[in-house]
């Protein structure tokens, strides 16, 4: 573990050295990631809550950000809340260890540019410097052996970027959790996810959320030292799509509760919260609520409400990174225009 400057750097590997390797070549077959028979990009996503007035600023970075690996695969949903939110006395520099991480693995074969573009992007606002981890592998010439992680806004999660060595593009989602609870929380997104993890060791494992023949959406566990304690992200909460949340709540530890149709909430064993969205309810909503101006989250610390997740792109052409589109063709999105079901993504040649 490198020292970051200020303090020392007590934040643990999160597994992100593991792009291009066994993890990226297990891919799972259509009928292993699925909701009713039906491959879903969007079975995992994540809700950003920020003060009022910042909602664009932060959604205008991730975008760009997730532009580079697919411009129409919205899973980051910033929204805003009605008055300004406390803020929790801020912890000894270097300690903090963050609940979630999302760590985005870009090919190598499209050379440096792009990802020393996104290096440069992470210098910048809104984004801030968090840690470094020391990494173990082969890397390329001008990448350090070293990972810096990042971070939007207080209470939200890390970013990170790293290459892949070969193998596909990879988007993924890791909790870090308390060394005692880690064994069971395996078990509850396990149940939540439907699926059993693709990997495992001792304390790590990932599980395959989406997968075609561009780019793999991955959802990871990370067991951190005895001792150690995450930070749970307050003004970030990860929803997952299941199948029939009626026959899930009585297995889950915490108490669920509703808190809009077709939505539910709770919590895993370190206290992270989480959403349950009913699959056949985003269904039916997705057609009327995307003729409409996307809604803003009004909400207090509980969540209370939060808008229905759509696949829609905000970014203008100009707003895109060049070298994607030159260099990686176009994505398309295709949709059961009758369900309104994602059936996959394509990716189709300039």
């Amino acid at each position: 573990m490198e020292k970051q400057p200020g303090g020392e750097d007590d934040c643990v590997d999160s597994g992100a050295e593991t792009g291009g390797s066994e993890y990226s070549r297990m891919s799972s077959t259509s009928s292993e990631l699925s909701v009713e028979g039906i491959q879903d990009p969007f079975l995992v996503s994540l809700h950003i809550i920020t003060d009022p007035g910042e909602s664009k600023t932060l959604q205008q970075a991730i975008d760009k950000l997730l532009a580079w690996i697919h411009p129409d695969l919205q899973l980051f949903r910033v929204s805003e809340r009605r008055v300004p939110k406390k803020r929790r006395k801020p912890v000894k520099a270097g300690v903090s260890q963050p609940a979630l991480a999302i760590i985005l693995f870009l090919q190598e074969e499209y050379g440096e540019e792009p990802i020393l573009q996104l290096h440069e992007t992470f210098q910048r606002p809104p984004w801030h410097y968090h840690h470094t981890e020391l990494m173990h592998g082969k890397f390329l010439p001008y990448m350090p052996c070293s990972q810096d992680f990042y971070t939007l806004a207080p209470e939200t999660p890390l970013w990170a970027i790293r290459p892949v060595h070969y193998g596909k593009e990879m988007i993924r989602f890791t909790i870090y959790c308390r060394n005692e609870n880690f064994g069971d929380i395996l078990k509850l997104y396990e149940l939540i996810l439907k699926r059993p993890v693709c990997q495992k060791k001792a304390d790590f494992c990932v599980f395959p959320v989406y997968s075609n023949m561009e780019i793999d959406i991955q959802f990871s566990l990370k067991k951190l030292p005895k001792g150690q304690v995450p930070m749970t992200t307050e003004s970030a909460v990860l929803e997952f799509r299941v199948k029939d949340v009626g026959q899930l709540v009585p297995l889950l530890p915490n108490p669920c509760s509703p808190i809009s149709e077709g939505r539910w909430q709770t919590e895993d064993h370190d206290g992270n919260r989480i959403l349950l969205q009913q699959a056949r309810s985003w269904c039916r909503k997705a057609a009327k609520q995307n003729k409409q101006p996307y809604p803003s989250l009004s909400t207090d610390s509980h969540f209370t409400t939060l808008p229905a997740f759509l696949p829609q792109s905000h970014l203008s052409i100009s707003e895109q990174p060049q070298e994607m589109g030159q260099k990686k063709g176009k994505h398309v999105l295709l949709v059961n225009g009758s369900s309104g079901s994602t059936l996959s993504i394509q990716k189709v040649p300039r």
